[in-house]
């Protein structure tokens, strides 16, 4: 079936594929979800303003159509490409697949990340595998052109802190390390001591060992940190024809050299985006990034700094580093590769020099490429149609059968911990502690003698209310001493809930925002990628859960 021809208005179900079932989730129901994000998945041309194309599978036509008037050098790209899988030994599959960027019928489907340890988060995959499916059924659907999957490493961000752990069995594993500058650049001391401890957690049971192993001997073959991390994506996805690129590169930066100088000499980007902010808003949502006069790192060795203009000088923030107009331009045509974009400029490059179709990226940043149309239109680069990631949580049927026996639907773990503990406590077969009734017999009691106290002594009418209100309250307190009464005799069944939305929702967020798929490979064996593969289509737009059986992937 054609993604055109599916119906997303269908109810919650259940579809089983040999030994994987996956629950649909409305998306209504995810109340973890931010407003912007869940409005996106369901109503994305309320951002058309914002939207070069809607989040609509059947508009992929039009978007081949003009990409085929905008192709990038294709041999540039292949080159870096190849240059770049020298020593990796890529599969068949993506051999294949990088060959065919250099025909003009090919396109690509981009996701990119941080390099976080051990892939970071759940999240990651999710990115990846939704971008292959997405290529599969493109190639199935439109079989005069080519389409290849592609994640780029973010390696040249500096932000440490926020790729230097992982998150598997409520333990934190942290890389420790003093070096600065761009991550991807960092040497590997510390890794390894992440690694084995990794390796401890895990036990000698796991099914995960041999990934391990892979890792540590990319580890050692690895010179950087950039190399590792790209590496260890390609062991995990690179059977399904997956293309890494780390597009800190001379060669593909030298096509971007003549934005670099408009951004740092006229500073283009920062009038064009507030305008779009100032626009998004006013429908009511926030603006997503920061702008800056100057939208660009001067990177040099371990350093990674912010240029700023004074006068006609420019200077390298927190250095003695400075430029004159002149010397600028000179530097960024003979040393492109020393400029480094930060997040305004990123999509920009990716975009000028892949033949892009679509953007997969989680809700955050998406809210942030729609700040971009215009400064995209500014420089004549075409921009993509910005798909949502698949969403979703990975679990066993022990646990589906223990979320049964508690008399819960799935539906119930999305509410709060107090709402779902409450919504138990009505449908478990223990003692009704509502007195309910009793309250209605009291009403109508001190109804009856209100109408006799009166007709004798009017006066004590607004005793009688006054008593009755003690009595009803009486009755509450009693209420109140059952309620927990109940709750106590029902703690181990509560205790249960909590375990289990500890489980799914760390820190009262997803699933997929805090745990690492190594998790599950542990558990599941490595095959559990190709299984959660079938069912990555991101324009299902429903949160899935996916549950699984021990020894069913390997």
């Amino acid at each position: 079936m054609k993604l055109s021809d599916r119906q997303y208005n269908q109810p919650t179900l259940f579809i089983k594929y040999k030994h994987m079932k996956v629950l649909e989730i409305d998306i209504e129901k995810v109340q973890q979800f931010s407003k912007r994000d869940s409005e996106y998945l369901l109503h994305s041309d309320s951002f058309s303003d914002f939207l070069k194309y809607d989040f609509d599978y059947n508009l992929f036509p039009s978007i081949i159509e003009n990409r085929l008037n905008h192709s990038p050098d294709r041999t540039i790209l292949h080159k870096v490409i190849e240059s770049q899988y020298v020593d990796r030994h890529p599969s068949e599959l993506t051999r294949k697949n990088i060959d065919l960027l250099q025909s003009n019928h090919t396109f690509t489907i981009i996701t990119a990340h941080q390099p976080s340890l051990m892939t970071g988060p759940l999240y990651v995959p999710f990115k990846i595998l939704s971008t292959i499916c997405l290529t599969n059924q493109l190639a199935a659907d439109h079989p005069k052109y080519n389409f290849v999957p592609i994640f780029i490493t973010g390696g040249e961000d500096h932000d440490f802190d926020e790729i230097n752990h992982m998150h598997i069995y409520g333990k934190r594993v942290e890389w420790k390390s003093d070096h600065q500058g761009s991550v991807g650049l960092f040497f590997l001391d510390g890794v390894s001591e992440a690694i084995a401890e990794l390796k401890e957690i895990l036990g000698e049971r796991s099914k995960a060992l041999a990934l391990i192993t892979k890792a540590e001997a990319l580890l050692s073959s690895s010179k950087n940190y950039g190399e590792f991390s790209i590496g260890l994506i390609q062991v995990l996805f690179d059977h399904m024809g997956l293309v890494t690129v780390n597009m800190d590169d001379a060669g593909l930066k030298s096509q971007f050299i003549p934005i670099i100088k408009k951004e740092i000499t006229t500073g283009f980007s920062k009038s064009l985006i507030e305008e779009t902010q100032k626009k998004i808003e006013a429908k009511g949502h926030s603006a997503q990034t920061h702008i800056r006069d100057i939208n660009f790192f001067y990177r040099k060795g371990e350093l990674r700094n912010r240029i700023e203009k004074e006068g006609d000088i420019y200077k390298v923030v927190d250095t003695d580093i400075t430029f004159s107009e002149e010397a600028m331009i000179a530097e960024i045509e003979n040393h492109p590769e020393r400029f480094s974009p930060n997040v305004i400029m990123r999509p920009l490059y990716q975009e000028l020099v892949f033949p892009n179709l679509a953007y997969i990226g989680g809700g955050g940043e998406l809210a942030y490429w729609m700040e971009r149309l215009t400064q995209f239109q500014s420089v004549d680069i075409p921009f993509p149609m910005l798909i949502r990631r698949t969403s979703g949580m990975i679990t066993g049927e022990s646990t589906m059968s223990q979320i049964d026996k508690l008399g819960l639907d799935i539906n119930m773990l999305f509410e709060d911990e107090h709402s779902l503990i409450k919504s138990y406590l009505k449908l478990s077969e223990a003692p009704d502690f509502q007195l309910n009734d009793i309250k209605k017999e009291i009403e109508n009691i001190y109804t009856k003698a209100y109408d006799q106290i009166i007709k004798i002594d009017k006066s004590l009418g607004k005793t009688t209310q006054a008593e009755k209100v003690k009595s009803i309250k009486s009755i509450e307190y009693l209420e109140s001493k059952l309620k927990k009464s109940v709750k106590q005799s029902e703690e181990q069944s509560l205790n249960r809930i909590k375990k289990l939305t500890g489980k799914y929702f760390p820190s009262n967020g997803l699933q997929e925002r805090h745990d690492n798929i190594i998790e599950y490979i542990s558990s599941y064996g490595v095959g559990i990628l190709d299984k959660l593969l079938e069912h990555c289509n991101p324009f299902d737009k429903k949160f899935k859960v996916f549950v699984t059986e021990k020894g069913d992937a390997s």
